[in-house]
């Protein structure tokens, strides 16, 4: 209960956070390509300018979430995962301030090609976590036995210590000197933030788009009982350990071509944007294919019931499908950031995921008899079409804007 308590939660608190972070995500190739100007402060005004935007923003979306915290019984979940989920919910929802600062300072470090600085933060944060649920949920070393509600907890605390890292190493370490050299009490360009968030909306609705409809199904899945959604759960909690890989080739894509497009080596802007889109897909193959040979086994890390281990073993034929196109449509997402191309990407993920694959999912799921896995072949669906149109976005912009 407690498993399909944080899934349902989880879900919902995911799709704002991710909006945030797609807000926020050109900012990386801009500073990129400022790099690659070598134009040191402007890195640094884009820091400051998207600190600025990432406190506005998790303010309202603070505010949004405690409105929609009273309003999650209407989401068809039975009582007892309502019950168990609200708490969590409540918590989890004060970590929204520092993921967004940690994001901020990532993307600046990224985006200048510091990108060891964020992953030994995350690596930290990660252990951290861990450990602090490890100690809060079972209530080890006298502190108190909180269960569920400790795992928020702990994720709360280490994302406030990431937050807190970043900041402090950004600010005080003299390599990122020449990048600061405008005072930050001076006043917000209008203009410049206008831009920013302009550019970063689509992407932050392109963000929705993608993990609102896996949201969307987590839900879906609550409706089919407990045991479907732990085992959705399982399967999403794994399948995400995989994709983050590729958000990260996503990243480095976005990075490079912002950078190339910043030398103005239109060539080779091309060149790293399919060559990262390869590398995605080659690597989200591999992890298919582990994922159906260990369908069985995997679900015995989580859970013992074995109706559980069933609905999940049946879901990893699934996931092993759908990698391969999971991993390009993140990638060619990274590349395209890196032209600031954001609106066409929205749209494209509005198509694939909310007018074809969810209720494709839904038809199949619960009008022909298909059950829990119809969900998520609607997903595999959707990535398809997805995958498809945004490798085919990023060829045509590359040959008819990136040519010399």
């Amino acid at each position: 209960m407690a498993l399909g308590a944080s899934a349902f939660a989880g879900s919902v608190f995911v799709v704002f956070l991710i909006f945030a972070f797609g807000v926020l995500a050109p900012i990386t190739a801009l500073i990129a390509k400022a790099e690659g100007q070598e134009d040191h402060p402007r890195g640094g005004v884009l820091l400051h300018h998207s600190v600025g935007i990432a406190l506005g923003l998790s303010a309202f979306l603070v505010a949004v979430l405690y409105i929609l915290m009273s309003q999650l019984h209407l989401l068809g979940q039975t009582k007892d995962v309502i019950d168990l989920a609200l708490p969590f919910f409540e918590i989890t929802i004060w970590s929204l301030l520092p993921s967004l600062l940690y994001q901020t300072y990532k993307q600046f470090t990224d985006g200048i090609g510091k990108t060891k600085v964020g992953m030994g933060v995350m690596i930290f944060g990660v252990v951290f976590n861990i450990a602090g649920n490890f100690v809060l949920i079972n209530g080890y070393w006298g502190f108190p036995k909180l269960g569920l509600n400790g795992a928020a907890w702990a994720t709360l605390m280490a994302r406030t210590l990431m937050a807190l890292a970043m900041i402090a190493f950004v600010h005080f370490h003299p390599m990122f000197k020449k990048y600061l050299t405008e005072r930050w009490s001076h006043r917000f360009d209008r203009h410049l933030t206008k831009s920013l968030i302009r550019l970063g909306l689509p992407t932050g609705m392109t963000y929705i788009f993608e993990v609102g409809a896996f949201s969307a199904a987590a839900v879906m899945m609550g409706w089919f009982g407990s045991s479907p959604l732990a085992a959705h759960q399982i399967t999403i909690s794994l399948a995400s350990m995989t994709f983050l890989v590729t958000i990260g080739v996503g990243i480095a894509a976005s990075i490079r071509v912002g950078y190339e497009i910043g030398r103005d080596d239109r060539r080779q802007a091309r060149f790293a944007g399919m060559t990262a889109i390869k590398i995605g897909a080659t690597y989200m193959a591999v992890c298919g294919v582990l994922f159906m040979s260990l369908r069985w086994h995997l679900p015995k890390i989580y859970v013992t019931d074995p109706d559980v281990i069933a609905i999940a073993a049946g879901l990893f034929i699934i996931v092993a499908l759908f990698q391969i196109f999971d991993g390009i449509q993140a990638v060619s997402i990274g590349a395209l950031r890196g032209m600031s191309d954001t609106q066409i990407p929205g749209i494209i993920a509005f198509f694939a995921y909310w007018i074809i694959g969810l209720p494709t999912g839904y038809f199949l799921a619960f009008h022909a008899g298909v059950g829990p896995m119809g969900v998520w072949i609607g997903l595999l669906i959707a990535l398809i079409i997805a995958s498809s149109l945004l490798t085919l976005r990023f060829h045509i912009l590359s040959n008819r804007y990136l040519k010399p």
